[in-house]
């Protein structure tokens, strides 16, 4: 008996020393996109020439020729000059909050601002960076200008997803890039009138024009190559620092879009950009700013110069823009 139980404890032994047990841990990072309207322009460029017609005839005239022996029904636009003063009849209206996270919204904290045209550049609702860390909620542009002729756009910020794409790829093979994101890029606006003016609806008496324009700030170019603000590997990441890029203005950043200007179809989209921002590469958006301008475009009309006199009752519209950066197959 003493034998068996020697035996045993010596089995028991044996078995338990060559257990293994291992601890092992690891870290998950996660961060989507955020897209939003964040700003918002306008101006009314100074005018070269004033218009002059008589209303009988429709003719031009000139106000200097008119004595008080004939008979003169001549209407003039601007002053007695150059047509100065315009741009302060045509204004912006928005109403804005801080950004918020994704499925988030603090309604209690919605301002109202009113911005007057500019008669050289646009006058906008924020100031240097500060767009990134706000958003639009609701934005009308009001044109009481004698002539149509005001410039106006729309941003819309784009925050893209704080993972570390370009750190990740150094040291990689080329063959690895097939397995990081192609972001694409597209952008359509529409215009609807929703009240016209005898008959005639505000896209076309403004002959309503839009451009675009895109700046990014990518990973692995410029000062900041991380998707984090710091400009070095050994800086402490900050993930939270939406005006840490070097998007100064729309010809600034890594990547840069620009179309000409394009006529509206009222009614239909227009397609106006479709096109990559990184293909077969790791330079992924940290953040890209995209911009909506829109002219009315008969200020340029020399031919019919009636035709840039805004017309008295009121015609109205709504534009709709698109706006989708997102990974995409090659």
């Amino acid at each position: 008996m003493k034998a068996f139980l020697v035996s045993l404890f010596m089995l028991t032994w044996a078995v338990s020393s060559y257990a293994v047990s291992l601890e092992f841990s690891f870290d998950v990072n996660s961060s989507g996109t955020s897209m939003y309207p964040c700003d918002a322009g306008i101006r009314h460029a100074r005018h070269t020439e004033r218009v002059c017609y008589d209303r009988v005839t429709q003719a031009s005239c000139t106000p200097a020729l008119c004595t008080n022996l004939e008979q003169c029904n001549c209407v003039c636009t601007g002053s007695a000059t150059t047509g100065d003063g315009e741009y302060r009849q045509d204004f912006l209206q928005a109403k804005h909050t801080a950004w918020t996270e994704n499925g988030t919204y603090a309604s209690s904290s919605v301002q109202s601002s009113t911005v007057s045209a500019l008669d050289s550049g646009f006058a906008r609702i924020f100031t240097n960076k500060n767009e990134w860390d706000k958003q639009l909620t609701a934005l009308s542009f009001n044109l009481g200008s004698e002539r149509y002729g005001a410039d106006f756009y729309l941003d819309v910020c784009y925050r893209g997803p704080q993972i570390e794409y370009w750190q990740a790829y150094q040291g990689s093979t080329n063959s690895d890039l097939n397995y990081f994101p192609n972001f694409a890029i597209k952008l359509q606006a529409t215009v609807t009138d929703l009240v016209t003016s005898n008959g005639l609806n505000y896209s076309t008496l403004a002959d309503l024009k839009v451009k675009t324009e895109v700046a990014c700030d990518v990973q692995g170019l410029g000062n900041y190559v991380y998707a984090h603000s710091g400009t070095a590997a050994t800086t402490t990441p900050v993930y939270d620092n939406a005006q840490a890029h070097d998007l100064v203005s729309m010809s600034s950043g890594d990547k840069n879009f620009a179309t000409g200007y394009a006529a509206f179809n009222a009614g239909s989209n227009l397609f106006l950009l479709n096109d990559w921002i990184n293909l077969g590469n790791a330079n992924t958006p940290r953040f890209c700013k995209i911009r909506y301008t829109f002219i009315e475009n008969v200020r340029n009309n020399t031919a019919n110069p009636l035709a840039q006199i805004r017309k008295w009752k009121n015609h109205k519209a709504r534009i709709c823009t698109y706006s989708d950066i997102s990974e995409g197959a090659n």
